[in-house]
């Protein structure tokens, strides 16, 4: 005969293994809206017969049937849909943060074929150069629209150094976001470390107690953590023996056991490159996706521009910088070289020489200097560009040509036709462009809504994917009502069954204790 409680303890195994199933079950309702959280279930195995190894036979069969045992709590996750949906999830950070930047840039740009208010700003302001040339054309000895001219010119200085001063503001905004984001990703490697420490104990505690949980609340929050660190950079996970894991960001090891590395942020003020560095060894990263990436691809997009250590190929902040310099710097060569500077008597007018022998033109338009004087021979930017000191003193008198009005309309004409019509050469760092200042606003303003329109496709397509892999990865990890509900009926039918057995049980020990009694009774 097997021993007296034997189908007592098989029964009560059953019972508290399908009540912990049922808690298993309810904890994962009660969890369906927990970011982060992982669906859960009982792990359990067969008790195995007590063994008698003599030389005739190897177990006991009498002793089958001890019941079942609940060998831990474990997670539904596959660690390949992580890889996947995080690598991913790093490409759609990238190009959401590279569209969202190259869209402040546009605004700061505005729109070249938009010449009405709160539109392309330097459109407008050549449109109003060309109506006061025009009308000085036309009376070209009248002093109020001399002045007109003069204002016209001032306000084309005044809007490229505005849209200068944008993109230097679109730069810092960006530049103070990426030093947001880079504290997040180092507070995030702090967090993961932490949680390693706690995870690894709590591990060494359970083995050495004998149990086999895990604490998968911990688990989560990492998880959730790791997930939140892909969206700033390409990531590698691996899981240790002792429960922690080692995270390699853009193949630096950020974070192994309890320790940590950190990020910072550098600019070099001599080329305005901002560059990200281990603050452990001071090397450069070296992410290849990512939110982190997207920063410092525009900040430092220079395209085909590049020139110095740090910039890249992107059409970035510095890019439309280039191209903005070069604007002012060809606007000022134009009408510096068309009004005539005369000398001599009247009737005598000869157009003056240098030492070399070159005619010498007037100078409408110069950079501006640290002390508040212009000086025709500095290089003209965006920045520094300004009219002349020559004329916003003279005013009139400086436009006006002693060779008389035929010929001061004559130049009007010229300027008006240079800004208008006639087509333009624009060096800019081995970038050549001909055309018109119209074209040239247009090509510039149009690649930079190509350009976002291309990195909102790329967003586009590559959310949809990362969405794909997100779904994917929780049909296996997140909790589902359908599953959970037959489970629960599942282990609801298996835990009367065991209690009825119980029952069974019960009677059958109760008819061998009282009713066997004394034999020949």
């Amino acid at each position: 005969m097997r021993p007296t409680f034997l189908g007592f303890e098989t029964a009560k195994s059953a019972l508290n293994l399908n009540q912990k199933s049922l808690d298993i079950v309810s904890n994962n309702i009660a969890n369906i809206n927990t970011a982060g959280y992982t669906r859960q279930r009982v792990n359990s195995a067969a008790v195995a017969p007590s063994t008698n190894n003599v030389r005739v036979a190897s177990s006991r069969t009498d002793l089958a049937g001890q019941g079942v045992e609940m060998t831990g709590i474990s997670q539904t996750r596959d660690a390949f849909l992580d890889k996947r949906f995080r690598d991913e999830y790093s490409n759609s950070s990238y190009y959401i943060q590279t569209s969202t930047m190259l869209s402040d840039v546009q605004s700061a740009l505005g729109d070249a074929s938009d010449v009405t208010e709160g539109g392309n700003v330097v459109a407008a302001a050549i449109q109003q150069m060309y109506t006061a040339l025009n009308n000085y054309s036309g009376q070209p000895t009248s002093t109020p629209i001399a002045n007109l001219v003069l204002s016209s010119f001032n306000n084309m200085t005044q809007v490229l150094q505005k849209l200068n001063n944008d993109l230097d503001n679109v730069s810092k905004q960006q530049t103070y976001d990426l030093g947001v984001a880079t504290d997040k990703v180092n507070t995030t490697l702090q967090k993961i470390a932490q949680l390693n420490n706690q995870i690894s104990s709590d591990a060494s505690i359970a083995l050495n107690s004998g149990s086999k949980d895990q604490p998968n609340e911990l688990l989560d929050q990492r998880n959730l953590l790791l997930d939140d660190l892909a969206s700033y950079g390409n990531i590698t996970v691996t899981n240790e023996k002792d429960g922690s894991v080692t995270v390699e960001m853009g193949g630096h090891i950020a974070v192994s056991g309890k320790e940590f590395d950190g990020i910072q942020v550098q600019t070099d003020a001599q080329n305005a490159a901002v560059t990200l560095k281990w603050k452990s060894s001071g090397d450069l990263t070296q992410l290849s996706t990512g939110a982190l990436k997207a920063y410092t691809d525009v900040l430092n997009g220079r395209g085909a521009n590049v020139q110095n250590p740090g910039e890249t190929s992107v059409q970035g902040v510095l890019y439309y910088k280039d191209r903005l310099n070069t604007l002012a710097q060809t606007f000022a060569n134009v009408v510096n070289n068309i009004v005539p500077d005369m000398e001599g008597t009247p009737g005598k007018m000869t157009q003056k020489v240098d030492a070399n022998g070159n005619k010498v033109f007037k100078t409408l338009i110069a950079a501006k200097q640290s002390n508040g004087t212009t000086d025709s021979n500095s290089m003209i930017t965006a920045a520094n560009i300004s009219v002349s000191d020559e004329w916003s003193t003279g005013e009139a008198s400086y436009l006006f040509s002693d060779s008389g009005s035929k010929t001061n309309a004559s130049y009007a004409n010229q300027l008006s036709n240079a800004l208008t019509g006639a087509s333009t050469t624009f060096q800019s760092y081995g970038e050549k462009f001909n055309g018109t200042f119209e074209e040239y606003l247009i090509d510039y303003t149009g690649k930079i809504g190509t350009d976002t329109a291309y990195y909102n496709n790329l967003q586009s397509v590559s959310s949809t994917v990362s969405n794909d892999l997100l779904d994917r990865r929780d049909e296996v990890s997140a909790v589902q009502m359908d599953e959970e509900t037959t489970n629960m009926m599942t282990f609801q039918k298996s835990y009367n069954a065991a209690a009825r057995l119980m029952t069974v049980l019960d009677d059958m020990l109760d008819k061998l204790i009282n009713s066997t009694g004394t034999v020949g009774r």
